[in-house]
């Protein structure tokens, strides 16, 4: 279960997100195509990317941990509205291979930490 996350840990959450799913797309294409080289890219459908980012920004809103009502009551919804915008405007993403096997470690890594985080404060939580 995922307990009460920072603000900012839920503004990166997607993100953080996103650097894993490059991290995954090119291990993969290095590892199908038959002659691979570090200087190729890989495309990355930004439809189903943001897509699935925005649906982890709605899903984990209600779990931050909000500095204001204000911004609750503005940015739970527009922030995945701004993913879903981009999922809309953007058709492809061409991200250099090189740059997903250098940012995607550090993304998993923060990611893990930041639902670790969660799921440890949620834990506390439940045990006081």
């Amino acid at each position: 279960m995922l307990g009460k996350l920072a603000f900012r840990s839920w503004m990166l959450l997607p993100l953080l997100f996103l650097g894993s799913a490059g991290l995954v797309a090119a291990l993969l294409s290095l590892l199908l195509q038959p002659h691979p080289t570090l200087d190729q890219n890989v495309g990355l459908s930004a439809p189903l990317l943001f897509g699935f980012a925005a649906a982890l920004a709605a899903g984990t809103a209600g779990h931050v941990r909000w500095r204001s009502r204000q911004q609750r009551r503005v940015l739970r919804f527009a922030y995945p509205l701004l993913l879903v915008a981009c999922a809309l405007a953007i058709d492809e993403v061409l991200l250099p291979v090189v740059a997903a096997l250098v940012v995607g470690p550090i993304s998993v890594a923060l990611l893990v930490a930041v639902l670790l985080r969660a799921h440890r404060d949620h834990a506390e939580c439940s045990h006081a």
